[in-house]
């Protein structure tokens, strides 16, 4: 991605994982039980690729370095992709990053076109899609693709505007032909015409198009109305599987000893989209209880709301966005949602989390491989830098939260001493 928000410079995410060093631990460690990065997790193995793609990244960095816009971009990119670039701009009152808004800090970027490369792999194909775009048109919007066995680039489609005739110049490769390219001279010049294949059946990219029409945006981890509500909904459309998801996401909350016994919705009118939730508590004489489900404390409500997420995508192997994804939930359900993921048996359909945290003990040995953890920094200029851990070639068994609070990998706030905060919080009750 490039000249989005804070991102001014390109930058780059990768769930590709490293190769393994042959970097040893200190011959004074004591730490024993670090495990290796491949026993914290294999990865999802490319057959035909010599690739391995890791089901979780996690993103830290200090306030204001950028880490959601990094995601935000992402889901931005996915949200077009799916809905088109003016549906999306309606969703704006609700995802405020779902706009196109380039980097203001200078005058050449603020006038720049935004650039987003996506790279995806579906039935062992590598497709990546382009997209360049200003606030008036899209300048270049591109499909290629390859297959493992030779490896070669192939183009799927491509449109190019040209700025003197004020039209697309159009190219399709042999292995897209179809009645869907009949629609090419109708897409307009602030539309995508992947937005407008994902509506259609085209075989050659069937697998990208489900994933993208499942795709389901809102990144914010919180009591998101909208989970429930899309879970609510199937019972007016597949009552077994609106049965099994509910009884899935309550497992999962209870495990966590929330104290939720049951859920019951129903919903508000036959004239009206929505549902009214309730939570349902059992008392100790074995009665049950129940009250609005937002009078729930907010870790529940989060819990809940990201629960019946993970078991869709559990499910159907999609991928999950989430900004700050330790607020408002302890610890130790943070570490034990990222290894449902890390897990081929939790996890058999290669689901991904990808999510912004400024909770430092997820960097703790055994629990994220270091090709996993990428860090936001906050250039001289205000931009939004990119880099992952291995840029730094640590060792294994070395104790990265620490060292990430001490400052070794950057990405952590510039703060006045402890003497200078208090002094100045002393001048400022004098002066009120």
């Amino acid at each position: 991605m490039e000249n989005y928000r804070s991102i001014k410079e390109p930058v780059t995410l990768s769930a590709v994982a490293q190769k393994q060093s042959t970097r040893q631990k200190s011959q004074n460690s004591k730490r024993t039980r670090v495990k290796s990065d491949d026993e914290i997790t294999p990865g999802y193995h490319l057959e035909g690729w010599d690739i391995d793609i890791l089901p979780v990244l996690a993103i830290f960095g200090a306030n204001a370095s950028g880490k959601s816009n990094v995601i935000q971009a992402l889901d931005y990119l996915l949200f077009m992709m799916k809905d088109g670039i003016q549906e999306t701009a309606k969703s704006q009152t609700l995802f405020k990053y779902a706009k196109l808004d380039p980097f203001k800090l200078d005058n050449i970027s603020e006038n720049n076109p935004t650039k987003f490369e996506l790279r995806t792999v579906f039935d062992n194909a590598i497709y990546t899609y382009s997209l360049i775009l200003n606030q008036k048109h899209v300048i270049l919007e591109k499909l290629d693709y390859a297959i493992s066995k030779t490896k070669r680039t192939r183009r799927l489609f491509s449109r190019q505007w040209d700025e003197i005739s004020k039209k697309f110049i159009w190219k399709t490769g042999d292995d897209f032909s179809g009645p869907h390219n009949q629609l090419q001279k109708s897409i307009r010049e602030n539309e995508l015409f992947i937005s407008t294949l994902v509506k259609l059946e085209v075989n050659k990219i069937k697998s990208l198009l489900e994933w993208l029409r499942r795709q389901w945006s809102d990144i914010n981890l919180g009591y998101q109305t909208s989970d429930l509500d899309f879970i609510a909904s199937l019972q007016d459309i597949d009552i077994f599987t609106f049965q099994e998801i509910l009884k899935e996401t309550l497992e999962i909350t209870k495990k966590f000893d929330t104290g939720l016994y049951n859920i019951k919705i129903e919903k508000k009118s036959e004239e009206y989209f929505g549902y009214n939730i309730f939570a349902i508590h059992e008392k100790p004489d074995g009665q049950t209880i129940s009250w609005p489900f937002e009078e729930e404390s907010l870790g529940t409500q989060r819990l809940l709301s990201f629960a019946s997420r993970l078991v869709v995508y559990l499910k159907i192997g999609g991928l999950v966005i989430v900004d700050e994804l330790g607020l408002s939930l302890h610890p130790k359900i943070i570490h034990n949602i990222i290894k449902i993921f890390q897990n081929t048996k939790t996890n058999p359909k290669n689901a991904q989390l990808i999510f912004t945290s400024h909770d430092n003990t997820l960097q703790r040995n055994n629990l994220l491989r270091r090709d996993q953890i990428w860090f936001t920094q906050k250039r001289p200029d205000h931009s939004t830098e990119l880099y992952p851990l291995t840029d730094f070639h640590v060792r294994n068994d070395l104790a990265i939260d620490k060292a990430y609070l001490d400052g070794r990998f950057g990405a952590v706030p510039f703060l006045p001493s402890s003497e200078e905060m208090i002094l100045q919080g002393d001048e400022q009750c004098q002066d009120s």
